[in-house]
């Protein structure tokens, strides 16, 4: 078996690679030298020939002068910037040319030809078309793409002040859904490009970060792959959305890729920048549940229910207060505190750029916090004309405090009772008496409890850059991930009474460390047959491998004092681990075409090898093909000068997606102990036949700018078939598996079937006013996506998720062919009995269905008070037939739009969000919302509003049904009666709400002092602000937050399931928060 499984592995050498390493090092240490030796030469050559003096100012298209504008000598690295006047004075020889540029304004050159005052007038570039964009293993003019790339700026990213990266992209980029899982400081996020589109797997983008690839699992409440990752470090983010632009990266590509470049340093003497914020978090809004009076109120009518008359805990409610508000006892208003520290600068041919950040942040909710240090060195050298050697490498350690989610605490502190205080008199903490209530003291055990998680990453990559002639350069290039991440979880003994205790501590500790490294190599070949055309070549070669390893011990009866695991009886000892590898070979390559600058035509083609897969099944191809005509540069519209740009592009292409368990194809067997000693059995059962998920993507698009580039907008329409998706199957019992990954032998992986989503997808960007002390630029963001099945090869064609409750598996979404992934599933209450007439015909006969076995019976069949649930088949008789899709969980569009006004030097930003159309289960209504339940707190509506029933003549009979009517109750309340017979509480549309949403997402108002003012202190620039997150949510959701996001799936690895999206168990709120701080340069 060792040897099968040695032969899947893909062998690289290591020697090689470290040799490689060394040199590269050898070559960036002596850039300094080398750098030296030239400046040396480069005196003698420039003592030796004239050079006069060039004077100037520059101004802007309002006359007023531009301070600290760039002006360098084209092709060297001399050069000055303007003073408090926009005056400049610059050393050149006759016949060379001065570059000025300026942030937000277009670059002027000038070829001095002998003169010795050159004034410059600069223009504002509202949208810089011929900027520069990352796309796969390159970069490109963005006025030449012809795929579907979204880019977010620094601004955007400075605007917004996010303590995780991945929180900018809600709402600012077209095609991209992001949906936080958790507020929880450092908890995870859902992100989709362009829709779901696998089932069992993750629907994240991958992303990567100065070249190193980073998975996309950005977690559900407690893990975020890029929560280590400081904000502050970011130049940019390129989303690349359609299969034309993600072909490249094959297998990785199907879900989309975001591309990460971070700051460089530039040429010139170094600046430093000092950053301090301070914020403050506060729980947006409380559940409205009930006070003591009113749950007193409403336990007397449960004890009535039963026959036990009044509680004799509330004999006279009247007399009682408002209890406690265990929200109000577990959330709390919570401090941040963000630090950064930024230098860069260099001298001619050599750049470098260092960077350090420290955030702590406390929840808003006790049990939780998240503290990140990050330090992130590069260096770029030109260290000969023909070779460029750099190098990045960031360091990062997180630790999160956790206990608020893995104890469900929210969850507990809604559902406890009011009448139970936080504490006794004595100090001491309280916690119910009743046997039968297991929720103990939320607060205390949020204090006393204790699980967090710690993670040290480091993220690196060297290069080397070969140009031995101008059509012509090679690039080398080594990167590494190494991740190690610790969960620690420890309960100690207490004791609040008999009911509420506990007797063992218990001590759990997993530590899983993840290895990834890539070697890639590219050549880069550029030429030009014509004038007109213009070809562009890119050929590569890449090797990755990825180790996980993962060990897990848990040990009872431990020692209070020393939360060790060595410290428990190592007869309670639990202990697992596993070690997971994968390998990946791959060849790539790019053909860019250009005709008149009019005709782009874009090819790629990755062919991927993968050790996850059989023979047979290990290699696939993925072709694109793109190409765009910029319709503004033919001569028929060489008048219309108001038209900046005017492209129409297209393009089709092929991604992949290999996310399936470790030699799912082969026979694996695994090590168990038993009481008569280890022994060994089948991991899961194989499937020699799998294959890849393939995703083809067609897209059309549309760019235009009008009015210099005043106006643009940007429309896509794209259409994606996915097929042989990837899922474990769910076979019978009798095979000894039920399809999921947390039984004894794992079922089968196969491939199972297809999906399509199709969309558009709009965006307009617009300068509204544009003057010398004024400008308004606004943006629109809209998505539409449809997602459908559109064939399964499952037993029944459809697949069901089961989510546990009180020990018991509850069928709560179903997959099935015509419809979204995720469907809501239950029955559909159409009303309710509130008289006998509702539930008997004129001639006396039931005219309604009755659940499977239940008569019209006050005690233990259907009566007044009791929902109606409809019969959809048609039987008359309820039952597990009627179920049926009843709600959708993913929105029928979202987007964002925002404004920004500036006035001299102060900036104010608005940005909303929206989602409509989406439903949302709210799983944890189905226990505070329910009238029946004795043991813990109800909601104030279902206190209030259950649906009373009362007798129509008080001297007759209370078990003639023509006697009883509903004489109060909300619409979709029901009556008491603890045994509820009719199962009124089923899952069904009365927990289906609807999650539409318009969120002001974030508002931010800063000050950036003049540079004549700070210039006089020694200074380059100070800047204050202050920032506000979720503001205000319009929604008719009655939860906490309408951003539910995916919920964890209970029996899978993967920590966030498509299969729970939309489905709300007591999620951790988004904080509304409140940020101010100050930024200084040196």
């Amino acid at each position: 078996m060792k040897n099968d499984i040695e032969k899947q592995k893909f062998y690289y050498p290591t020697k090689f690679l470290l040799c490689f390493l060394t040199g590269v090092c050898m070559l960036v240490f002596s850039a300094y030298s080398v750098e030296g030796m030239a400046a040396g030469k480069l005196a003698v050559v420039e003592a030796l020939q004239q050079v006069s003096r060039v004077t100037g100012v520059v101004t802007d298209s309002e006359g007023e002068p531009v301070i600290g504008a760039s002006v360098m000598v084209k092709g060297t690295s001399k050069g000055t910037i303007t003073d408090l006047d926009g005056k400049y004075s610059v050393a050149v020889k006759s016949g060379q040319t001065l570059e000025f540029s300026f942030v937000g304004m277009k670059k002027v050159s000038v070829k001095v030809a002998g003169k010795s005052v050159i004034n410059v007038m600069m223009e504002d570039d509202a949208i810089a078309l011929n900027e520069v964009v990352a796309i796969g293993y390159g970069t490109m003019k963005r006025s030449d793409l012809t795929g579907s790339v979204v880019s977010v700026s620094a601004d955007a990213i400075e605007q917004m002040n996010p303590t995780s990266i991945d929180q900018v992209l809600q709402g600012r980029a077209a095609g991209v859904q992001m949906t936080q899982n958790s507020g929880m400081p450092g908890g995870g996020s859902s992100i989709q490009i362009r829709g779901l589109n696998s089932i069992n797997g993750t629907n994240e983008p991958i992303y990567v970060i100065d070249g190193v690839t980073i998975s996309g699992d950005t977690g559900t409440q407690t893990d975020n792959a890029l929560s280590s990752i400081n904000p502050s470090d970011i130049e940019s983010m390129e989303i690349l959305k359609d299969a034309s632009a993600t072909a490249i990266y094959g297998a990785q590509g199907a879900n989309g890729v975001i591309i990460i470049t971070t700051k460089s340093g530039k040429e010139g003497k170094a600046k430093i920048n000092v950053e301090a914020q301070y914020g403050i978090q506060y729980l947006p809004r409380e559940l409205e549940v009930a006070n003591l009076r009113e749950f007193a109120y409403h336990s007397n009518d449960i004890y009535d229910a039963l026959g036990y008359g009044k509680s004799s805990l509330f004999a006279d409610p009247s007399t009682l207060g408002k209890g406690t508000n265990w929200q109000r006892a577990i959330f709390r208003p919570a401090s941040m505190h963000n630090y950064n520290f930024n230098m860069s600068g260099g001298s001619k041919g050599t750049t470098y750029k260092l960077s350090a950040n420290y955030l702590t942040q406390d929840g808003i909710a006790s049990g939780s916090d998240f503290d990140r240090i990050t330090l992130t060195a590069g260096l770029d050298s030109q260290v000969r004309k023909w070779l460029k050697i750099g190098g990045r490498a960031t360091l990062s350690r997180t630790t999160q405090t956790v206990t608020i989610a893995d104890w469900n605490l929210i969850n507990s502190a809604v559902r406890q009772k009011p009448n139970i205080p936080v504490t006794n008199l004595d100090g001491s903490y309280a916690a119910p008496e009743e046997q039968d209530n297991d929720l103990s003291n939320p607060l205390a055990v949020s204090r006393l409890a204790d699980k967090n998680n710690r993670k040290l990453s480091v993220r690196a990559n060297v290069y080397a850059t070969l140009t031995p002639v101008k059509w012509f350069d090679f690039k080398t290039e080594f990167s590494t991930n190494v991740n190690s991440d610790e969960t620690h979880s420890f309960v100690p003994t207490y004791w609040f009474n008999a009911w509420s205790q506990n007797s063992e501590a218990s001590r759990e500790e997993t530590i899983q460390n993840t290895y990834y490294w890539a070697w890639r190599n590219q050549m880069n070949f550029k030429y030009k047959p014509t004038k007109r055309q213009s070809i562009n070549l890119m050929l590569g070669h890449e090797m990755t491998e990825r180790e996980s390893n993962r060990l897990y011990g848990k040990r009872l009866n431990g020692n209070d004092r020393l939360p060790d695991l060595s410290a428990g009886d190592a007869l309670t000892a639990e202990n697992s681990g596993y070690t997971d590898r994968s390998a990946f070979l791959s060849f790539f390559g790019r053909l860019n075409y250009s005709l008149r600058d009019r005709y782009l035509l874009t090819a790629t083609l990755r062919y991927d090898g993968s050790s996850n897969f059989g023979d047979g099944h290990r290699w696939g191809c993925f072709p694109s093909v793109s190409a765009a005509w910029r319709i503004n540069k033919e001569k028929f519209l060489k008048d219309a000068d108001w038209i900046s740009n005017l492209k129409l592009r297209a393009g089709y292409g092929h991604v992949g997606n290999s996310n399936v368990s470790q030699f799912a194809y082969t026979s694996v067997l695994k090590n168990i102990p038993t009481i008569w000693g280890n022994g060994n059995m089948l991991s899961r059962i194989p499937n020699e036949d799998i294959t890849w998920e393939t995703t083809k993507s067609f897209n059309v698009g549309l760019d235009l700018a009008l009015f210099n580039n005043r106006v643009e907008f940007i429309a896509d329409w794209y259409y994606k078939k996915t097929d042989d998706l990837l899922l474990i199957l769910s076979l019978p019992g009798t095979t000894g598996t039920n399809g999921t990954m947390n039984v004894t032998t794992q079922a089968p992986w196969d491939n199972v079937g297809s999906l399509e989503n199709k969309g558009i997808e709009l965006t307009l960007n617009t300068v509204n006013i544009s003057k010398r002390n004024f400008q308004w630029r606004s943006n629109l963001i809209f998505t539409l996506n449809r997602n459908k099945v559109l064939s399964l090869n499952t037993a029944n064609a459809f697949v069901d998720k089961t989510y546990q409750t009180g020990g018991k598996d509850r069928i709560v979404t179903r997959t099935q062919v015509g419809s979204p992934i995720g469907q809501f599933y239950g029955y559909n209450c159409i009303g309710r009995i509130n008289s006998a007439y509702d539930l008997y015909d004129e001639n006396g006969k039931v005219k309604i269905a009755l659940p499977e076995g239940l008569t019209v019976n006050k005690a233990t069949g259907v009566w007044v008070g009791d929902l109606i649930f409809e019969d959809l088949n048609h039987d008359g008789v309820i039952n597990e037939k009627d179920q049926t899709v009843i709600g959708n969980p993913l929105p029928k569009f979202t987007g964002g739009f925002g404004n920004t006004f500036s006035y001299k030097g102060f900036d104010l930003n608005l940005y909303f969000t929206f989602s409509y159309g989406n439903d949302i289960m709210n799983w944890l209504n189905m226990n505070i919302d329910n009238p029946n339940e004795r043991m813990y707190n109800i909601t104030k509506r279902a206190a209030v509003d259950y649906a009373k029933v009362a007798l129509i003549d008080p001297n007759g009979s209370a078990d003639n049904i023509y006697n009883n009517y509903v004489v109060s109750g909300a619409e979709r309340m029901y009556r008491i009666l603890p045994a509820d017979p009719n199962q009124n509480n089923r899952i069904s549309t009365r927990i289906i709400e609807d999650g539409s949403y318009l969120r002001l997402q974030n508002v931010s108002l800063s000050y950036t002092f003049p540079k004549r003012w700070v210039a006089r202190i020694g200074l380059n620039m100070i800047k204050v602000y202050a920032n506000a997150t979720n503001l205000f949510t319009l929604t008719k959701y009655s939860g906490y937050d309408p951003e539910v996001g995916m919920a964890r799936d209970q029996y899978s690895n993967y920590s966030q399931s498509a299969l729970l999206n939309g489905f709300d168990t007591g999620r951790y709120p988004s904080p509304r928060t409140y940020t101010f701080g100050i930024n200084v340069g040196f």
